[in-house]
């Protein structure tokens, strides 16, 4: 087969991806800092395994470091040889095309700089810089959390982070994406009373407590700024979410969050909105399933009325492994669809993606996206993308 002069450049790139890929040995944090490999919290990175999610929950430690002191807590995580408190994560999209666009060639997409970890016997963080090429590579702050882990069943935790950061399951949140595109449902921004374009992904100022019950039982409950508020200004939204752990492979939970929106300057009516939802996973051998359902309401900007918009995502992958159970091939489907307008304008979406684990910390896929179905004033899209991603 030949290849035209228009896509040598492509190719070029996504195999030196994939020989750097290849070649890569370092690993995240977390795993140097506990001789571990990623597959010792993760099922396919990001996504968590139950250990995984116990450690988060802890404050990024295991049970075996209650019993250290103050001063060897500080002493590890300031110990270079072996635990440098600093990931970075780089993106690479050697292909990037929109039907409706011209194909990119974006070498390098995204770069993250991660330090996280826990600094004394009750204390933890997490702080995240990014920048990306959409924005010049202006690096901004995203996540940035701050945790008082006083035990198992109560923690404080003050962030400004998406509202649901404590919850360590793997629909629900950004950050545990396996995919270009956000899972549908935590990316819209329904009726827009939530300060205009925001999403339940959005980062807002929040503090709260969140801890786990019986073992068994997650909770979580937030008050909150406004999404995109540096300053968390008229804080009059709440959150709270429960997760339930079934069996040890099965959770179900339930979240909501209720505010009131104050416009800037003042200009026009207050208007208030909620978002209530439903999630589920459940892991069967290797197959992870996850499905969320989420309903809500917002104001109408005259002020004067209200609308009602619903959302859903399933999303199921399967995690091939090679025989030191490092993961290696995970094809994911997702089917997201969304209201807008009162229910009166509906989006279907399909994505599939394929990815391989060069190494456990560093992966490549190929992903298509497609609107499968849209209101008769939008034209249908699709999207193939190539991207390598390694955190170190």
């Amino acid at each position: 087969m030949k290849i035209s002069a228009s896509m040598k450049p492509t190719v070029l790139l996504l195999v030196t991806g994939m020989i750097w890929a290849t070649s890569a040995n370092a690993v995240p944090a977390f795993a140097r800092k506990y001789d571990m490999n990623c597959s010792g919290c993760h099922t396919a990175y990001p996504q968590l395994n139950s250990v995984g999610r116990r450690f988060k929950e802890a404050g990024y430690r295991f049970a075996t470091d209650k019993d250290k002191k103050v001063s060897q807590e500080i002493s590890d995580f300031l110990q270079l040889e072996k635990h440098v408190p600093i990931s970075l994560i780089m993106k690479s999209r050697p292909y990037d095309k929109l039907d409706s666009g011209d194909a990119k060639v974006r070498a390098i997409h995204e770069v993250e700089v991660i330090v996280a970890g826990n600094v004394a016997k009750n204390w933890s963080g997490w702080f995240e810089l990014s920048g990306e090429d959409e924005g010049d590579f202006s690096i901004g702050a995203e996540a940035a959390v701050l945790t008082y882990n006083y035990n198992q069943a109560f923690n404080i935790q003050a962030g400004r982070s998406a509202i649901f950061w404590a919850d360590p399951y793997g629909i629900l949140g950004e950050h545990f994406r396996l995919t270009r595109g956000q899972v549908g449902v935590i990316d819209q921004s329904f009726g827009g009373a939530d300060n205009g374009a925001a999403s339940i992904n959005a980062l807002r100022q929040n503090i709260g407590v969140y801890g786990r019950v019986a073992d068994r039982v997650l909770y979580s409950v937030n008050w909150i700024g406004n999404a995109d508020d540096n300053e968390g200004q008229n804080a009059k939204t709440i959150s709270g979410l429960v997760d339930v752990d079934i069996t040890d492979d099965i959770m179900v939970g339930a979240f909501g969050m209720s505010g009131e929106n104050d416009p800037a300057g003042g200009i026009g009516p207050k208007r208030d909105y909620t978002r209530a939802g439903v999630q589920f996973q459940a892991d069967v051998s290797d197959a992870r399933v996850q499905a969320i359902w989420v309903t809500a309401n917002d104001d109408l900007p005259s002020g004067v009325g209200d609308e009602d918009n619903d959302a859903v995502s399933v999303q199921g992958f399967w995690t091939f492994r090679d025989d030191t159970l490092r993961p290696t091939w995970v094809p994911l489907v997702r089917y997201d669809h969304y209201e807008m307008n009162d229910g009166n304008d509906s989006f279907d979406e399909l994505t599939l993606n394929l990815s391989y684990y060069f190494t456990q910390n560093v992966k490549g896929y190929v992903e298509y996206w497609d609107q499968i179905d849209t209101p008769n004033f939008v034209k249908d899209d699709s999207r193939l993308t190539l991207q390598v991603t390694a955190a170190f």
